[in-house]
């Protein structure tokens, strides 16, 4: 039933691609898309087998976690409605008698810094399991379907700056290897990938047409891409500004920009003087120790040292050329300690080169 369901819904979205104005971008033929698509079918397909066969611990997977805690919240919508609605609008969900369903879930309760953006994934998929039947490839399915939304969204408007790159622009969208195995899968990274995509989407198209309804579709994925990864919405909301407003006055853009960022981070470094324990340092310091203890929590073997980040803004810039090699050079190919890392280090290698 799995694979008839995955299978089913496979070919819907192929129809989708097929028959949607959206998935047409002049100089890139409408098989070349789906082509794409069914390519990250084939990885969302690939890492669901991997952590299968070779991490098998649920508990610590990505992929499974919110899945799994996802079934809980879905059973008690057939054993008490009312209190199922409750806990997935957020309205009173802190209630006694929901407790005991949140404690055994693994990952409602989380080392939040500012925001649980656990939560939000556990609701999606219990949602989901309306249409799924709870069949975990079937939502690896949509996952990978609302990543390749996203991703179309994003060569659209690379197209449209550069349309002479249009080939290479779409294999570089689409054929990245980190991006199609972990921007494919049932993770949170192909939510980012149609999130951010949709949000820029729609941003672009509100300085063309000012209408309510791509005014609503801006504020849609950008509360979206909040809900799914408050980190990220955080370091990208003034760029999105920047580009709004860059779009529309269309001189002294490089000005603009950086005078937008400069004062967005000015204000996020201050931001304890109003709410002590909110700075911008202080919450880098603490996601970091976060992360840190959630490596060392699940003996994780991807990691890499790095010096340890003081909530001061000299103590940020002391540590940033080691933050920037390891973002843009690390792993190297001869450090690998599996198979995913070699990968990783030979993609950056030739990123580089």
């Amino acid at each position: 039933m799995e694979a008839v369901l995955s299978i089913g819904y496979i070919a819907l979205f192929v129809f989708v691609i097929h028959k949607s104005a959206f998935f047409r971008i002049e100089g890139i033929p409408v098989w070349w898309l789906k082509a794409a698509f069914l390519v990250k079918i084939i990885f969302a397909i690939l890492l669901g087998v991997i952590y299968s066969k070779y991490y098998t611990d649920r508990l610590t997977a990505d992929t499974f976690k919110f899945f799994d805690d996802s079934k809980i919240l879905y059973d008690l919508a057939f054993e008490h409605p009312l209190w199922f609605l409750q806990a997935i609008f957020g309205i009173n969900d802190q209630a006694s008698y929901l407790m005991p369903y949140y404690d055994t879930m693994h990952n409602w309760f989380n080392k939040v810094v500012l925001f649980n953006d656990y939560r939000f994934q556990i609701r999606l998929n219990a949602l989901m399991r309306f249409i799924s039947l709870g069949y975990y490839h079937v939502h690896a399915v949509f996952y990978c379907f609302l990543s390749f939304v996203g991703l179309t969204a994003l060569l659209k408007l690379f197209v449209k700056a550069l349309p002479e790159l249009r080939r290479v622009l779409f294999a570089g969208v689409f054929f990245i290897p980190s991006v199609l195995f972990w921007g494919s899968g049932l993770l949170k990274d192909s939510l980012i990938l149609f999130a951010t995509g949709m949000a820029l989407y729609f941003l672009n198209r509100l300085i063309q047409e000012r209408k309510s309804a791509t005014i609503f579709g801006a504020l849609f994925f950008l509360l979206f891409l909040m809900m799914i990864k408050f980190h990220n919405f955080i370091l990208l909301l003034p760029l999105f500004a920047a580009y709004l407003i860059t779009s529309v006055y269309r001189k002294k853009t490089l000005l603009i920009f950086v005078s937008i960022v400069s004062v967005y981070y000015l204000i996020l470094i201050n931001l304890n003087l109003i709410m002590p324990g909110f700075g911008l340092m202080e919450l880098l310091s603490n996601k970091q120790a976060e992360f840190v203890d959630l490596a060392n929590d699940y003996h994780a073997n991807s990691t890499i040292a790095i010096n340890y980040l003081a909530p001061s803004e000299w103590n940020a810039i002391v540590n940033t050329p080691q933050a920037l090699l390891h973002s843009f050079f690390r792993p190297y190919p001869f450090e690998s300690k599996n198979l995913f890392i070699l990968l990783a280090g030979f993609e950056n290698l030739f990123l580089d080169s």
